[in-house]
């Protein structure tokens, strides 16, 4: 509710008037005007307005000083009086009395201020955003920041505030010129934009430094520590994603700085600083780096350098173990392996993948160490070879999504088989439902290439990821493995019960055979031997141990 005092106005005003019962009973307006204007006034009082700046406290306001028979200045009113549009008007009125003295009403002059509000509106955007790159700058980033502190004091959760600087920039524009170090500014702050979440705010401060404000990350500290971890990598990597990103961007690096906060225990520029001074180490220690200041997330970051690092000598220092798990069929016969890779760790001994898959993935130690894993599972298979009474069998070898992805893939694999002397048919290659979200396309074509050589797929997992008949139909699968999660309940609850009947009379109706991960009770084996399934995975038959 604005009655503040007049301001120049660019529109011819219009006339209205009302009747003593508030009504509008009159409405002069320009043509341009008639139509939206006339439906949202003619009739109706005040308070039916279709005016989206007034709530029931405000017109409760303005409706005492009407009953007091007040005149009123420069009423400013929101209207959606068009379904793809507003319209600002501004109205001022005077009491009406007749000569006894009667009220009778109010009448007054009106004004069209939608161009007024829309350039006031463009200004303060202006004010608030970068132009070159079209992201908030660095006084909306403060005001965000300060906002996101008062409400962390209510909800205890933490934020995270990263900044990010692109490494040698003044290099990089001296080399490209102005114009294309414009266009690398702007490809980045499309990228980090891209990475981040509605609530999240990704800002240019000045130069080639950027700033994402990411709140709502967690109460518990570990948690929000894991989570801003999380943030940071992802910027990284998609900073770091030079040649498909599709922008076109020449190569860089970027150093990047953290810092958590939670409610008042930093003021706005404490956590500025904070955030800065850990970038400025990053930068410090050289290209490609991120640091945080906050000290639990800088001990998890250190725990997973140290990790990575570790992880990182494993396969040159032979930590890397190959288990392989059996798989029976309905005679619980074993008609093959799956190869599964455990790391002998010098300090924490003997991990399983759940403990470094995930960083191996993060880091893309994954494609060297798949790499050896399926070389190991082929000179394994060679070895089969020479055996009459194991020639039949196959080993199954997980592929990652990072592998499926290398360009040079089939190459790779024909290298390996070529060398191992391993037949392609006893090699069967698992990838998961989550992989097919990539480039369907280019998944579907190196598969088939590799189907060519002989070697079979399995989709493992299945019906706990995003496989459609589309994805069935167009990929070439010999075999879907149903996960342990629908095995284990298998015989408690009849949803899990109905899941693995649908997948067995689904994979029978396209030609493929089923694998059922996880069975560790005969009596699930025999309820899936009744629906149908031939062939078993889990500990009833043996758990994951080296062959020999």
């Amino acid at each position: 509710m604005n009655t503040t005092s007049a301001r120049p106005e660019r529109q011819a005003p219009w006339h209205w008037e009302q009747d003593a019962s508030l009504r509008f009973v009159q409405v002069d307006l320009a043509s341009s005007l008639s139509g939206p204007l006339h439906a949202a006034f003619s009739g109706r009082h005040w308070s039916e307005l279709p005016a989206v700046n007034v709530d029931e406290g405000g017109w409760r306001e303005h409706l005492q000083r009407l009953d007091a028979h007040e005149p009123f200045f420069h009423l400013e009113l929101e209207l959606s009086a068009q379904a793809d549009s507003r319209l600002w008007i501004s109205l001022s009125g005077v009491p009406v009395f007749d000569g006894g003295g009667t009220f009778r009403g109010y009448r007054g002059v009106g004004r069209d201020i939608t161009g007024e509000r829309t350039a006031e509106a463009t200004i303060a955007s202006l004010s608030l955003m970068d132009q070159l790159t079209g992201l908030s700058n660095r006084r909306l980033l403060l005001e965000r920041l300060h906002s996101a502190r008062l409400a962390s004091v209510r909800s205890r959760e933490h934020g995270a505030l990263v900044f990010i600087d692109i490494d040698k920039f003044r290099d990089l524009n001296n080399t490209l010129g102005h114009a294309s170090a414009d266009r690398l500014l702007v490809a980045v702050g499309t990228r980090l934009a891209a990475c981040m979440r509605d609530c999240d705010t990704v800002a240019r401060m000045a130069g080639d430094v950027f700033a994402v404000l990411a709140p709502a990350l967690g109460s518990d500290s570990e948690r929000a520590a894991r989570n801003a971890h999380t943030i940071a990598d992802k910027l990284a990597l998609a900073l770091a994603a030079t040649g498909d990103s599709g922008d076109d961007t020449p190569p860089f690096t970027s150093s990047l700085g953290v810092c958590l906060f939670q409610g008042a225990e930093a003021s706005v520029e404490e956590v500025v600083q904070r955030a800065e001074r850990a970038l400025q180490e990053a930068k410090q220690q050289g290209r490609r780096v991120t640091r945080y200041f906050d000290v639990q997330t800088e001990t998890l970051a250190n725990q997973r350098a140290a990790q990575e690092q570790a992880l990182s000598r494993a396969l040159p220092c032979g930590e890397l173990r190959l288990f392989y798990q059996p798989v029976v069929n309905a005679a619980q016969q074993v008609i093959g392996y799956e190869a599964l890779v455990r790391w002998q760790h010098p300090q924490q001994g003997l991990l399983t993948p759940g403990h470094f898959i995930a960083l191996a993935e993060e880091s893309g130690l994954i494609v060297p160490i798949g790499e050896w894993v399926l070389t190991q599972a082929c000179r394994q298979l060679a070895a089969f070879a020479t055996d009459p009474a194991l020639r039949e069998r196959t080993v199954a070898v997980n592929l990652s999504a990072r592998q499926l992805a290398q360009p040079d893939l089939v190459e790779r694999i024909q290298h390996i088989l070529l060398l191992s002397g391993a037949p392609a048919r006893r090699l069967k290659l698992e990838i998961t439902e989550s992989m097919l979200l990539t480039d369907m396309g280019k998944t579907s074509d190196t598969l088939r290439e590799l189907t060519r050589l002989g070697i079979r797929f399995a989709l493992d997992d299945f019906g706990t990821g995003y496989s459609s008949l589309s994805y069935l139909k167009r990929l070439p699968l010999s075999q879907l493995k149903i996960d342990q999660s629908f095995v284990r309940e298998l015989l408690t609850d009849p949803v899990d019960a109905a899941i693995v009947r649908t997948i067995l009379q689904l994979a029978k109706s396209l030609g493929m055979s089923v694998v059922a991960e996880g069975v560790e009770q005969e009596g699930q084996r025999r309820v899936l031997a009744d629906m149908g399934c031939t062939e078993f995975q889990g500990y009833l038959f043996g758990k994951p141990q080296p062959l020999e």
